[in-house]
């Protein structure tokens, strides 16, 4: 009894967890951050959200992030352009992708010009936004 126990434990600690890429979603809207968090997740992403810039700004210092979701506008200010303005250095030395969401389709250029690698006009159907997500990261 002791062997197959021993033997059993040995295995599962030699095989090589799968890396899952991390995606942080950042929106005000519960709602919204619900549905993209619960999809990614679905998708076999580890997921971090945040509601406010603050969030978000720790999250981005504390984890190995890959993708970062966001919408255009936290708590109806622009600050989610404002937030990838201020960690474009961070994004790019860090490799992280990007994703921002607007049914503001004027921020369209503005997001174009920063670099972000995908904008998204807003409504947005969930399937269309895993099929982007799944092309950047993977």
């Amino acid at each position: 009894m002791g062997l197959f126990t021993t033997h059993l434990t040995q295995t599962t600690t030699n095989r090589k967890q799968k890396f899952s890429p991390c995606v942080l979603v950042l929106d005000s809207n519960p709602n919204l951050q619900y549905l993209y968090v619960q999809a990614l997740k679905r998708a076999g992403y580890q997921v971090l959200s945040a509601t406010t810039i603050q969030e978000a700004r720790n999250l981005l210092t504390n984890h190995s992030i890959s993708l970062f979701l966001s919408d255009t506008h936290i708590n109806n200010h622009d600050h989610g352009i404002g937030l990838m303005y201020e960690q474009l250095d961070t994004f790019s030395k860090r490799n992280i992708k990007t994703v921002m969401m607007s049914s503001h389709i004027q921020y369209e250029r503005i997001c174009q010009e920063m670099g972000v690698d995908i904008f998204i006009e807003k409504p947005i159907a969930i399937d269309r936004l895993m099929t982007l997500v799944n092309r950047l990261i993977q």
